[in-house]
């Protein structure tokens, strides 16, 4: 029950069953202790727990079985749950990373699930950013399979994916740098698929291809090999062209799995991938000292699982609660900050408001008492209104002849020139627009405009210059005369143009005096706007 303090433990769950291994350090790693737990068909579904009871209750039998009650181990999520995102940030310091992050993915990035649980690796750096690859999967999976153990006496003190522990297996036996390579994980009735940038997944891809109880060493049937190949052709031309643009492709093949079916999958890309170095991966190195009957390559992940160290930077998607507390402490503030925001925005609408209304108690009163003076005005009698005959003798006064007027304004007037429009208004002024041929008529007209008896004054408000074109009527195109080959005048019609002015003159009335009666106290002065427009084209 306690031999396991200085040993690490690492445990895989799929559908087939779970496996379990313990790792020392001699010169090299090593395989210890190992075991494995059949589960029939149908409690674990898709990578979901369906039938938890019966799960939980076959391995705590198990446990106690291989006397790990009370030991600590690291569990490997399945891969086809978890979600990988990049996320660009501002560059800050590096104890502040973490807060950003955490802050970035609660608030700002979409995941297909509620309530995830998610890490993050650093992949680069400059003065500007920071790229990070985020890895979530739900909480309420992790802790369907972190329960199963937990309540059968293992304490779970990590979760991580079966990428991370697939490279760190390999890279603990061999020099392998994963700059950009493709990860082939080959186990009964699953294929796995990894794409790697630096030793860090990117993509990930599960597909099915056997039934449950297919054996583990049986060989690949011409369809599957077929369909896999057709897969990772499809996937490296996925990570060429969308993920990196063109810029970069997959060189390097690493492919694992169980004996037969890993080596004639490793021949067979080798033969279709001809261009791209293609490599197997053999784990017995680390079953030195066990019998020829463990396969080191069935517990390959266990392997890389038991090789997890807090220490280092790892991917750990198990839920923490101080991890939780931050982000609900960081949300609390954000939403005291929103809060004291709105206030602060109501209360300055609020004042804004009360301005406004004031500013419009003010327009209205304003308005009312224009409103009041004009009632008045209407209501009120003029004094001529006592005194019918200084009402006539006003209205005499003002009263004009236009027919007249008219006449004294076409007199003096050019024989080219005609007006357009006359503007009449019997208080204030005349206005004409006027057309002439020639500039020089606009100004003799002015000057005879200022001797009328009935103007004040006259004066030339705008002049305007256009030019008008003609043509030669005998060669118009409304004309019947055959066209003369011998004579080109004939055959092409003459345009002329012609400028002409068009005048605007203003004519300011006299003032009309008003008649005075003796025997009143004062002539009070009527004042009408009565406009009358005549028009003359």
């Amino acid at each position: 029950m306690f031999g396991f303090g200085t040993k690490r433990i690492g445990i895989t769950v799929d559908q087939t069953g779970v496996r379990y291994v313990t790792v020392k350090k001699k010169k090299s790693w090593e395989v210890g202790s190992s075991g494995f737990l059949p589960i029939p068909s149908g409690i674990i579904v898709e990578d979901q727990i369906v039938n938890s009871e019966s799960l939980s209750l076959q391995v705590k039998q198990w446990v106690k079985a291989e006397k790990l009650r009370g030991a600590s181990a690291t569990i490997a999520i399945p891969t086809s749950q978890i979600i990988i995102r990049k996320m660009r940030i501002p560059s800050i310091k590096p104890q502040e990373l973490r807060q950003l992050v955490e802050l970035e993915v609660e608030t700002a990035l979409r995941l297909p699930f509620e309530d995830p649980v998610y890490d993050y690796i650093k992949v680069s750096q400059d003065d500007e950013s920071t790229l990070v690859l985020v890895f979530a999967a739900p909480k309420k999976l992790i802790m369907s399979y972190v329960k199963v153990f937990e309540d059968a006496g293992v304490h779970v003190k990590a979760a991580e994916i079966s990428a991370t522990a697939l490279v760190r297996a390999i890279s603990s036996q061999q020099e392998e740098f994963f700059e950009e390579s493709m990860l082939v994980s080959l186990d009964r009735g699953t294929l796995e698929v990894y794409m790697l940038q630096n030793g860090n997944p990117i993509f990930m891809r599960t597909i099915s291809l056997f039934e449950h109880d297919t054996a583990v060493d049986d060989e690949l049937t011409p369809d599957q090999t077929g369909e896999i190949i057709a897969e990772i052709s499809r996937m490296l031309s996925f990570y060429q062209y969308s993920i990196q643009e063109g810029k970069s492709r997959i060189s390097h093949i690493i492919v694992t799995g169980a004996n037969q079916s890993r080596d004639q999958l490793h021949l067979e890309l080798e033969q279709a991938l001809s261009e791209l170095k293609v490599e197997k991966v053999d784990f017995d190195l680390y079953a030195s000292g066990r019998s020829k009957d463990f396969s080191a390559n069935a517990y390959r992940v266990a392997i890389g699982v038991a090789l997890f160290s807090k220490q280092k930077t790892q991917i750990n998607l198990l839920p923490h609660r101080k991890t939780e507390t931050k982000i609900k402490f960081v949300l609390a503030i954000l939403g005291m900050m929103v809060w004291v925001a709105c206030a602060v925005l109501i209360g300055t609408n609020y004042l804004d408001n009360q301005k406004i209304s004031a500013q419009n108690a003010s327009r209205l009163t304003a308005l009312n008492a224009q409103k009041s003076a004009a009632e008045a005005k209407l209501t009120s009698k003029p004094a001529t209104q006592g005194d019918p005959a200084a009402f006539i003798t006003m209205t005499r006064a003002n009263r004009k002849d236009v027919v007249a007027m008219i006449g004294d304004i076409k007199k003096p007037l050019p024989v080219d020139a005609q007006i357009s429009t006359i503007s009449y208004s019997s208080e204030s002024q005349m206005s004409l627009i006027v057309v002439f041929a020639k500039m020089e008529d606009s100004a003799r007209y002015l000057f005879d405009l200022r001797k009328l008896s009935f103007g004040e004054n006259a004066n030339l408000q705008s002049i305007t210059e256009t030019t008008i074109g003609t043509t030669n009527a005998a060669v118009s195109a409304n004309t019947q005369t055959p066209t003369d080959p011998t004579n080109p005048v004939a055959n092409n019609p003459i345009t002329t143009t012609a400028k002409q002015y068009t005048v605007n003159y203003s004519i300011a009335f006299k003032k009309a005096t008003a008649a005075k009666d003796a025997g009143t106290k004062g002539a009070g002065e009527a004042k009408g706007e009565e406009a009358t427009n005549v028009q003359q084209k």
